[in-house]
């Protein structure tokens, strides 16, 4: 029984870009072996378990788990990039977005559509929030009447 990513995909766990990830790194074939088949078996079995993912986030500094989080849900690269660019931007200098669109197209060698673009203004929205309450807070912890109103 020969069955290609694509088609175990439609029915499995994992997402497909995970399998072609491992595809990519030689841990798995496509179209999928007897053992590749045994392995990917397994891996939907313990795949999203919290108690499998914990000891592999907490390898993570602080910092990394944070940013790790705050990007999680970005499927693409170009994206993490870009939201890392917009969050990291320091306070009173403006990254302009054609900045950040043309080093997305040099760095990943590809020009961004119209439907990309918009995404990457919400990215770009989402690390601005981010550094305002992040700010706010830090504000906050720092205001001597906030903190003598504590005690």
């Amino acid at each position: 029984m020969s069955m290609t990513i694509t088609e175990f995909a439609k029915d499995s766990r994992i997402p497909k870009r995970v399998l072609r990830y491992l595809n990519r790194e030689g841990i798995i074939e496509d179209p999928l072996g007897q053992e590749d088949w045994i392995g990917l078996q397994f891996l939907e079995k313990v795949w999203g378990r919290k108690d499998v993912l914990r000891p592999q986030v907490t390898k993570l500094s602080m910092k990394d788990r944070l940013s790790f989080i705050r990007t999680a849900d970005l499927s693409t690269k170009w994206e993490r990039y870009a939201y890392t660019r917009f969050r990291n931007q320091r306070d009173g200098k403006s990254l302009a977005m054609q900045i950040v669109v043309e080093e997305i197209e040099i760095t990943f060698g590809f020009i961004l559509n119209n439907q990309q673009i918009k995404s990457l203004y919400k990215v770009r929205n989402r690390a601005q929030v981010a550094r305002h309450r992040e700010k706010n807070i830090s504000k906050k912890q720092n205001d001597p009447l906030l903190l003598s109103a504590n005690k």
